[in-house]
This record gives structure tokens, sequence and C-alpha cells, in this order.
């Protein structure tokens, strides 16, 4: 079972990215990461006044290295479902036999500290949709943006700005398959290929407030079909799908007692995603972890705690210029519990939080132009970025060795990118 087991794993390491298809009318890219920058082109908004160089840049146009970050550290931080196997063997010496035990499937998004028993196999696959709404309590579908003049010899035409209602359409879906085999009584490796898929829209209105040249319209001017020549539509869209990052976990029973266990583990990431199309961190990555779970009866309460390590990646450097940067760490927690209802279904809930030690934030703030007019923009700036979710679901087992999982993820606060319910299904069966 184990060499077949293992070829399996490494044939899905080597699946090819596939290429996205997205277009721009700032640009055209074949990436989903090329879309920000060159929604307006790398130069801001350009107007088409052969006369007068109508070159608009902003504090947003700089911002989009960062936004890209922000974005794509919560696309690539998604939980993935536990590999951990539902059922659990022990070793029955007066018979000589391995025989299931424990009255409860686990839980779903976090670990328990039992191994799956000696010489047992667990393939398992997931499905979970995520659909993006709010990013640090701001609706993606109208974040606000200000273009402001490059510096001019005409100091009224710098006076003119451009004011922007942007709306963003992020989406990815994810299947997981897992597989998990348990060496010893003690130790277990676990492998997590996810296949994903993201798609991104950005569709910006743009508006120039003719501050400076409100008796010159023949300056600043789009060249598009609005009356006034004052108003156009940017857009840009894409998608892709291939192969996520790899996760090779081994977790260690260190300790057992009577109704309970702390195992130890690590979980490596492999940058075998692709990054330019959010499919993947472009990053090496550790967590150790540790994991507390006890049992009594049908009950079993459990507790992770873990600390997330990152390399260096393209996504938290500036796409623009092809430089790295080093993206955020991370420390996770995990409480929560599950409860075996009958021998046939169990109900499972957690507590997920996690705290990104140098991550972006998001928030508006006042333009004030140069006639006392007030406009809002967008701000990012590095902080400590912290987020809660819950996570509901629960495993039935209809037959034999076979668990079904349903579960809901609930976002607990705006913080960072987030989609206020993530549905998840899954299937797994032990050997």
């Amino acid at each position: 079972m184990k060499p077949i087991f293992f070829l399996f794993c490494a044939g899905l390491a080597v699946w090819p990215h596939d290429p996205a298809a997205s277009t721009s009318t700032g640009g055209t890219s074949s990436k989903l990461i090329s879309l920000f920058p060159n929604l307006f082109g790398p130069t801001g908004i350009t107007l088409p006044n052969n006369e007068h160089a109508a070159h608009f840049t902003n504090g947003f146009q700089s911002n989009f290295s960062p936004l890209v970050g922000s974005i794509v550290n919560q696309l690539t931080s998604i939980p993935i479902p536990s590999p951990a196997s539902g059922f659990l063997y022990t070793f029955d010496s007066s018979l000589g036999v391995y025989s299931r035990s424990g009255q409860s499937f686990g839980p779903i998004f976090a670990e328990r500290a039992e191994t799956i028993g000696k010489n047992k196999f667990l393939a398992g696959v997931s499905y979970q949709h995520f659909n993006f709404d709010r990013l640090d309590g701001l609706s993606i579908k109208k974040i606000p943006a200000l273009f402001q003049h490059q510096p001019a010899a005409n100091i009224e035409y710098q006076k003119d700005v451009i004011t922007t209602d942007n709306a963003f359409d992020i989406q990815v879906g994810q299947t997981v398959a897992y597989f998990t085999y348990g060496m010893s009584d003690r130790l277990d490796i676990s492998v997590a290929v996810p296949m994903a898929t993201a798609s991104v829209e950005i569709v910006s209105e743009a508006t120039i407030r003719r501050i400076g040249t409100s008796t010159e319209p023949d300056v600043h001017y789009f060249d598009s079909p609005f009356p006034g020549r004052d108003r156009q539509t940017f857009s840009a869209a894409g998608s892709a799908s291939g192969l996520g990052d790899v996760l090779v976990r081994a977790k260690y029973t260190a300790v057992r007692w009577k109704n309970g266990a702390l195992a130890a583990g690590i979980d490596a990431r492999m940058p075998t995603g692709d990054e330019y199309n959010f499919l993947g961190t472009g990053s090496v990555g550790a967590r150790p972890f540790l994991a507390l779970s006890y049992r009594r009866g049908n009950f079993s309460p459990h507790v992770n705690v873990a600390y997330q390590w990152n390399g260096n990646s393209i996504l938290a450097g500036d796409v623009r210029a092809g430089t790295t940067g080093n993206q955020s760490d991370q420390v996770q927690l995990a409480a929560g519990f599950d409860l075996g209802v009958t021998r046939k279904f169990t109900f499972a809930a957690d507590y997920l939080g996690q705290q990104q030690l140098q991550g972006n934030r998001v928030r508006l703030v006042d333009f004030r132009a140069a006639n006392g007019t007030v406009f809002p923009n967008v701000q990012i700036k590095r902080a400590r970025l912290t987020q809660s979710a819950a996570s509901l679901g629960l495993k039935v087992n209809p037959i034999s060795e076979l668990l079904v999982t349903f579960n809901l993820l609930m976002a607990l606060d705006d913080n960072g990118l987030r989609d206020r319910v993530s549905p998840m299904v899954g299937l797994s069966y032990t050997f």
C-alpha cells in the first residue's frame, strides 16, 4: 500500500498549471496578478490630449503591491480540512487485531492528538468555495481610490483629480485530496494535494473632477461615450485553475493518558502552486503545532496552537519591479469539540483564530482637494491582522468506513479579506 500511495502523491505533485485567460482595458496579461497594476496602466490614468501630458498618479496606484499582497495572503491562507482520520484504531492484544475505538469522528478543520493506528490508510477529498465580499470592513463592490495630477507648469492643471469607484469580484474554489498513513501507533504521515480555481473581475468607474480646469474642458478629458467626456469605465477579468501548494504533515502522539493525549507535529508547505495566478504562495512554509485532546464518552474537546513560518515570495514584494519580500508569519489557535450524537453522526464545532504579524490593513481616509471639496480615498498600512472564524459541521457514517462531511466556515469579524459563510463538503474512507 505505501509505495502505491506515495507514487500517486508524487504524480499529483507534478500536475501542470493551467494558464489564466485575462484581459484588461489598461493592458493584457496571462496572469491574474497583473490585473491589478495594469488596470489603469503602469503610469496611472493617461488622458488622450496630445498637447498636455495629463498623467494622473495616486496613492492607490503605489499601493497596488500591498493591496495584492493583502488579497493574496488571504487567498493562500484558506484553511483546509484536517487530514486526520475520523476513525481511530487500537490494538487489542487479547484478540491480536486492531479495532475501532472512540464514539466520535473528530474535528473538521482542527486536529486531535490521537493517530489513526499502525498500517491504517485514509483517503479523502473535500471541496470548499469562497466568494469574498469584504476587505477590512469595506464592501469590495465599492472601494474608492483617488488619482492626483503629476506636477505641471500650469498649477491650475494639477488641481484636477480623478475619483474612482472600484468593484472587485473574487472567487476561489478548492478541491483537496488528502491521504494519511499510520507509520506506527504514534506516528501519522499525511499529504494534502489541493486543486484550485481562482477568478477575479475588476470594474472601475473613473470621474474627472474639474477643480482647476472648469473653464477648460479640453485639457483633461476621456475618449469615452459618456456626456462631457468626464467619465470612463476601466475593467479587467481573468480566471485560472491548477495545482495549489502541496502540504506534507507528520504528527506524533508524544503523551497518552487514560482519556487524552498530546501530540506534536509539523506541516511542510511546498510552493507547487502558481503564485502569479493566486493558486499558491510562491514560497516554502513550515508550521509546527501542538494538539491536545480529551475524550469522555462521546464528547471530545481539543485545543491546537501553531506557528506558521513563511519564506520570501513575489506576492509580498513589488510585482511591478519583480522583487520578492518576506510573507508575514502567523500565530494560529483552534479550540472546540466534537460530539458523537449517535454512533453514525458527529457534530463538530471550532473557533479558529489567526494573527498575521505583519499584515496589510486597508482603511478609508479623506482627501481634501484644492477647492476644499473632500473625496474618499483608501490607504494601506502595515499592521498586525487578527482574524476569527467559527467552524460548524457534521460527519455522517452511512456505511462501513465511509464518512461524509458537511461544514460551514463563518467569519466572526471584518478583518482582512472575508467571505461571510463558506460551505464545504467532503468524503473520506479508511482502509
